[in-house]
């Protein structure tokens, strides 16, 4: 996976230091790839937003919040956290960094790369701009761990609240809602409700029905991980207090037929040479939690 990448905030002396002497809030750093980098700095990228601290939720404070948007240009990913002025895990007064990336080019979910999604939750950071660094620092690449589709068998084999949780994931990106997974469901699970909403939107994009990632020309929000939900209406989101899912009866015979159709795209047997042990965004490991195929009874 190759990206375009802007970052955002004040430069520091060292990775872990202090600000630098003169630092002034700004674009650090952006790729050539990038046209209009102020657009994908964290006011303007949510809407000329005043943006404070207490807007991204504190179980999300360490890492920072996860924003994916789809675009005019493609998919863009922005990581947003608040950083201590004084240094890395400091106290006292704060500033604002983020790290944006752009893929070029995809407008269908199908087109999102297999585990993207898992990717960003555990590991797309924001981290501070050294001063003295170039500007525009080469174009990078991430590689992603297989992700092998699922079939309808998987599915079936599913509980039914795990079945209700995918299928309202489903239902929110064909239908165009909001979407909020319950916390109650993540502790079922025994994982991260981050790490369960990034692992079935994986499952989504594996299918290769077209579904596109806007409505018409407007740019559209795909997730919202840790942000105060009111800044991305109508965004896939995770709420921590919530207890219940916003759609609460998923058209589950849709998803199944979509998994069945993305069967019929797949080989029958898998080749010869495929890893036994071979992990994607629902069986590897996310950061210390495991991610179970079936739900713990």
């Amino acid at each position: 996976m190759r990206f375009e990448e802007v970052c955002y905030g004040k430069p520091v002396r060292t990775p872990g230091g202090p600000l630098h002497e003169s630092a002034l809030y700004g674009v650090n750093s952006v790729t050539p790839g990038i046209d209009n980098p102020l657009r994908y700095i964290p006011a303007n990228f949510l809407g000329n937003t005043n943006l404070t601290s207490s807007m991204i939720d504190p179980e999300f404070a360490g890492r920072g919040a996860l924003i994916v948007k789809a675009v005019d240009e493609g998919l863009a990913i922005m990581r947003m956290r608040y950083r201590a002025e004084a240094g890395e895990g400091e106290s006292g007064r704060q500033f604002l960094l983020s790290r944006t990336l752009l893929l070029p080019g995809i407008q269908y979910w199908h087109e999102i790369p297999p585990g993207l999604f898992s990717w960003c939750e555990q590991g797309l950071s924001a981290d501070p701009f050294v001063f003295d660094q170039p500007a525009s620092p080469p174009v990078k690449s991430v590689d992603l761990q297989s992700f092998q589709p699922r079939d309808v068998s998987w599915f079936d084999n599913l509980s039914q609240h795990r079945q209700i949780q995918l299928g309202s994931a489903f239902q929110a990106i064909t239908r165009r809602v909001g979407w909020t997974v319950s916390s109650m469901v993540a502790e079922e699970e025994r994982q991260r409700p981050a790490a369960l909403i990034a692992a079935d939107l994986d499952v989504i994009s594996s299918l290769p029905r077209k579904f596109p990632l806007r409505d018409g020309d407007a740019d559209q929000f795909v997730l919202n991980l840790g942000l105060e939900p009111r800044l991305t209406p109508g965004a896939v989101s995770y709420f921590p207090g919530h207890r219940g899912s916003a759609i609460e009866a998923p058209d589950l015979h849709a998803l199944r037929i979509a998994i069945i159709s993305s069967e019929e795209n797949q080989p029958s047997d898998p080749p010869e040479n495929q890893a036994r042990g071979a992990s994607d965004s629902l069986d590897r490991r996310i950061g210390r939690e495991p991610i179970p195929l079936k739900w713990l009874s």
